[in-house]
């Protein structure tokens, strides 16, 4: 076994997520393919291990683990693990005799996946000195780019160089080493290699017979992503479209309900391209056709025929809270994931991605504008331009020194940018003359350069810190740092500005419950007024008998049905519930509908019997109805009833409700340390209470004797930025004291929250508690303490 273990360098390692490996290939294999021309050829190998775990080596492994300095006892445990295994093999429906192996890993074992990568670190540490010794060299997709020569994730391996033949014998030697002293095969049938459009064919030829492996034009994918990604876009998105539209004709077969099938769509069908998405962008028109296809998936009944889409595909995007059902729109979150890359590749320049990166795109950086300044971009970076200038506009200053940002045009005063009274080329201050020398704001310079209303909203945001330097942050998030779900519903508010929505429905409450999925769906339905009653199916060009089954006297409308008819008016009268349906005629259906939602969840403490009795009948009545229409039953109003009850008594055994917000749960009050020797100690008390003034607090300090010790007004935008601004004041003015044991009592519970759980903080109100959480790190003896009583 060679020393190359042993030796002081560390492993390569591309970045900490799978998406970052994916994002270097995909831009490794854009230079390639743009490399027509010039004398230096390239190449990719996409190795593959035979059985790569069942053909590790014990003995291999053990002597890894003692060269990474594992100690013995932890070696002998491994040990143990991986040797005591026993297999048996089932032969014609029947188990063979156990037997041991003498090598490989269990798969499906939570700790072989990190024994493997501790093995291939070995590989990876070959290739590391043969480029360190010039006998490999990595390729570098600009003139200052870092030198790749592999990435490595598990048994996917994708290594990258410059093609020469010393190198491929380097490569062949390595390989052949490491199949000596791992037990590990490589795989030639399976794996292949990518040259640059430059190389000839005899170069090729005779660069293959090197590693004996085959030639290949397209690199596919890796890692499951398409990386490799041609002029014609839709041509390497093709298998992604063909496995959704078998899934989806697979399913179809199955007559799902559609309660079934929101749960397939959200959690299968979307989260098999999450992982495609956070690397590179779909197509618009293959966004847009998987789009199409769950649209069309959700309307039909079966694969036989086509079924009536009853809304326009963009209203089941629209978020449940809206008025719609939530089911993502894969081009909106394609656009959202490109946002998430723009993000990180913005806040972690010092990340290998972006170090990686940053030499070939840096006419583009910091922020790159809506088209690219570099000759040939990549597909991925061309997506990231396309969603810089919408991403640029959801984030906003976080005030430090003021050196960062412009005063008048940058977006600093509560995400906006500010008014000023002086003309924009009036020469302004300093952005320190508007803090005074106590690190509050200066009123009467905001007063003199800026508007009223901006002064005001300056005046009631908490005064920055001018140590610290100037951030950009995230508008739609209270802690200021990006997510896929905030950014897709800011995308997803500019793509539905034209769809109807209706905000005063209380569609919390339709999906708050931990109902069956039928009951919200139906609801969901009779607001959007797409119940298929027999006028709906006339309005829709369907000839049938539009008069209601039930009375045979009106039309039958959703309203009639549901709301109106005798019948169902003595229904819901004789329910538990007393409801009488007509009892204000004037007010629509739908208002209706809403009127006794909210209602009903404030009914009772819970709110989940009374509502659950509400869509047990309406759904009964609905029921009743189609026995009469599709199977010809009797009408027996009673048994409208009946069904309710059975239908209500199915669904009481439900999980209890499951509440937002704060739970009642003990507070772990002190938030310092305790001390146990007789010290010397003092309680200061802070109580806050509103003044006159717009956004203004009073604060008062007492201390354990009942003592005001001092008082003041500030300006803050809360009463949690209140606490911690008056508590890092206490904290500042008892720096100095005599008492080395406080204990600070506020009655802020979130406050205390926030300091024990070390939590992000609202961005609005950051700078406080981490003073406030360094000052509890300087002094170990002070605590804070929720008030009681």
């Amino acid at each position: 076994m060679p020393s190359i273990i042993s030796e002081s360098q560390q492993a390569f390692v591309p970045g900490r997520l799978m998406s970052d490996g994916c994002l270097i290939a995909h831009e490794i294999m854009h230079y390639i393919n743009k490399t027509k021309n010039g004398t230096n050829c390239y190449s990719v190998i996409k190795l593959d291990m035979h059985k790569a775990f069942d053909r590790v080596s014990w003995h291999f492994l053990m002597y890894v683990l003692d060269h990474f300095g594992f100690p013995q006892s932890w070696s002998n445990l491994i040990w143990e693990c991986i040797s005591t295994v026993t297999y048996s093999i089932m032969i014609n429906g029947e188990p063979s005799p156990s037997f041991h192996p003498s090598c490989g890993l269990r798969q499906g074992d939570p700790l072989s996946p990190y024994l493997f990568i501790m093995c291939m670190e070995v590989l990876s540490r070959h290739f590391q000195k043969a480029e360190s010794q010039k006998q490999l060299v990595g390729l570098k997709i600009s003139r200052y780019a870092l030198p790749l020569s592999h990435l490595f994730y598990a048994d996917d391996a994708f290594i990258c160089c410059k093609a020469t033949p010393a190198s491929f014998e380097t490569i062949r030697d390595i390989f052949q080493d490491f199949e000596k002293t791992s037990g590990q095969m490589v795989n030639l049938q399976k794996s292949f290699i990518k040259f640059s459009p430059n190389s000839p064919e005899d170069f090729k030829s005779h660069m293959t017979s090197i590693l004996r492996m085959q030639a290949s034009d397209s690199f596919g994918t890796y890692l499951g992503v398409p990386v490799d990604i041609p002029r014609c876009k839709k041509t390497a998105f093709n298998d992604i479209l063909d496995k959704i539209t078998t899934r989806i004709s697979s399913w179809s077969s199955l007559h799902l309900s559609q309660a079934s099938k929101f749960v397939i769509i959200n959690s299968i069908l979307l989260g098999s391209l999450f992982h495609i998405l956070a690397v590179v962008p779909l197509p618009l028109s293959g966004s847009k056709k998987i789009d199409s296809l769950i649209a069309a998936f959700w309307w039909s009944k079966n694969s036989s025929h086509r079924s009536i889409h009853w809304l326009s595909q963009p209203h089941l995007h629209v978020p449940r809270d809206s008025g719609g059902l939530g089911i993502k729109s894969v081009t909106v979150l394609s656009q959202a994931y490109l946002m998430k890359n723009f993000w990180r590749l913005h806040h972690k320049p010092t990340g290998f991605l972006a170090k990686y990166l940053a030499p070939k795109y840096r006419k583009d950086l910091p922020i790159p504008n809506l088209k690219s300044k570099v000759t040939q971009p990549s597909f991925v970076w061309q997506g990231i331009c396309r969603v810089a200038a919408m991403c640029s506009e959801a984030m906003a200053w976080k005030a430090g020194n003021g050196k960062s940002m412009d005063l008048v045009r940058s977006q600093w005063v509560q995400g906006h940018p500010p008014s000023m009274k002086q003309p924009e080329d009036t020469h302004l201050p300093s952005f320190s003359d508007f803090v005074c020398e106590d690190g509050t704001w200066n009123p009467c310079n905001i007063f003199r350069f800026f508007n009223n209303s901006t002064a005001k909203d300056i005046l009631a945001m908490e005064p920055p810190i001018l140590q610290d330097d100037d951030y950009l942050y995230w508008k739609y998030t209270e802690d200021g740092c990006y997510n896929i779900q905030s950014g897709y519903s800011y995308l997803l508010s500019k793509h539905s500005s034209a769809i109807p929505q209706f905000p005063s429905f209380p569609w919390k409450l339709v999906w708050l419950f931990p109902f069956s999925s039928k009951f919200p769906l139906f609801i969901w339905k009779l607001a959007h007024h797409i119940i298929p009653t027999r006028t709906v199916l006339a309005h829709r060009g369907f000839s049938l008998d539009t008069f209601c089954p039930l009375c045979q006297t009106d039309m039958e409308t959703p309203e009639h049905l549901f709301w109106s008819c005798d019948v169902i008016q003595h229904i819901w009268r004789s329910s538990l519930l007393g409801i009488h349906s007509l009892a204000n005629p004037n007010v629509s259906f739908v208002r209706w509908l809403a009127d006794h939602i909210s209602y009903l969840h404030r009914a009772s403490s819970s709110g989940f019997n009374c509502l659950l009795q509400f869509y047990a009948i309406l759904r009964s009545i609905w029921l009743t109805r189609n026995s009469i229409v599709f199977e010809n039953r009797e009408f027996v109003p009673e048994r409208i009833l009946h069904l309710a009850e059975a239908l209500h008594q199915s669904h009481l055994q439900l999980p209890s409700l499951r509440y937002d917000g704060i739970l009642n749960q003990d507070l772990q009050l002190n938030t310092g340390n305790h001390i146990s020797t007789l010290q010397l100690a003092i309680f200061y008390r802070l109580f806050i209470c509103r003044n006159s003034l717009q956004n203004g607090y009073t604060t008062m300090v007492e201390s354990d004797s009942c003592v005001a010790e001092f008082s003041y007004s500030m300006c803050a935008p809360s009463l949690f930025a209140a606490y911690s601004q008056a508590l890092l004041q206490v904290m500042i003015r008892q720096e100095t004291a005599t008492y080395p044991v406080i204990t600070f009592v506020v009655s802020s519970k979130k406050l205390c929250l926030v300091l024990a759980s070390q939590k992000p903080v609202l961005i609005a109100v950051r700078n406080s508690p981490h003073a406030v959480r360094t000052f509890l790190r300087l002094h170990r003896s002070w605590s804070v303490s929720l008030a009681t009583g």
